[in-house]
């Protein structure tokens, strides 16, 4: 025991000499994760820029899987009655594997072109269980970066699989916007276990913007006290240069109400909770979250 309470000791004072856990904390290398599909679309190119940037803005170690599908072959007997299945079928995996080599091949080059510490691999698994399993790979690190295109509806279904699915926060892309520095950043505050775990998963973002608004938006529902006034309080007492600010809900849509006001604070990210739920057999989406996954229009860190 007495060399054992020696130990402890000198584990304490060795902390003290290197500026404690807090400092062997703050050198960690974030991990983030890009999911790639491969079919039937392709993720897109303006993906794997936003997510090589950001991970270079924050230092982050860039993870991105390639998704190639496995079709299972149809009977002899089904096969007949149809057109050359098993030639589609192996068309399509072909398809599959071009993509993700094509894809691997862009991340390489970009992030060796900005010095972006990045991994790459290739994963196999069947169409049915596409997003399943980018939801199940999304769960050993710390960020999923996503992209939801309008016309794309796969890029929805992956979205809603990794954030409900993986226990991870993401960041919504559109399809038309260049990742940037975070400097102004946007809390959607409405007082929920939802929106208070993504105040949590944002933290490195928060306390590395040279801004932050809490936004309370009224007139949608009842929002129960304390107000985002507080939380602004709680962050700027940690150092945080935050202040609180509301607006009256005045669009069709929550979600694209809290977006527009984002957008006119001059938001570089906005973070909201990601909001859904089991309504028998399906799985039915909060109003402001199925807006900004409809269409975002700007990044935005989502969890659930």
């Amino acid at each position: 025991m007495r060399y054992i309470n020696a130990a402890l000791r000198q584990m304490k004072l060795d902390d003290c000499n290197r500026g404690g856990p807090r400092e062997l904390e703050q050198d960690m290398t974030a991990q983030y994760f890009l999911p790639l599909t491969t079919y039937p679309d392709s993720s897109s190119g303006l993906i794997i820029s936003n997510a090589v940037t950001f991970a270079g803005y924050y230092s982050a170690h860039l993870r991105a899987c390639a998704l190639t599908v496995a079709i299972p072959h149809i009977p002899n007997a089904w096969s007949s009655l149809l057109l050359d299945t098993p030639k589609m079928i192996k068309h399509a995996e072909i398809l599959s594997r071009d993509h993700a080599a094509t894809l691997v091949s862009a991340a390489t080059n970009l992030a060796a072109s900005a010095e972006v510490e990045l991994s790459c691999r290739t994963v196999k698994t069947t169409l049915p269980l596409l997003h399943d399993t980018a939801a199940t790979e999304a769960r050993f690190f710390d960020l999923a970066i996503l992209e939801c295109i309008a016309n794309v509806p796969d890029t929805r279904i992956v979205a809603e699989a990794v954030i409900f699915g993986s226990g991870r926060p993401a960041i919504i892309f559109p399809n038309k916007t260049l990742a940037g520095p975070i400097d102004h950043l946007v809390i959607a505050w409405d007082g929920s276990r939802a929106a208070a775990r993504a105040v949590n998963d944002a933290n490195p973002f928060i306390h590395k913007a040279k801004r932050v608004s809490v936004l309370s938006l009224t007139g949608e529902k009842p929002l129960p006290e304390p107000t985002g006034a507080h939380l602004a309080e709680i962050l700027a007492s940690s150092g945080v240069n935050a202040s609180a600010t509301a607006a009256r809900f005045t669009s069709p849509s929550i979600g694209l109400s809290i977006q527009q006001t984002a957008l006119e604070l001059g938001a570089d990210m906005l973070v909201m909770g990601g909001f859904g739920h089991s309504r028998l057999r399906d799985f039915v989406l909060g109003g402001a979250t199925d807006a900004v996954l409809h269409e975002p229009l700007l990044p935005v860190l989502m969890s659930h």
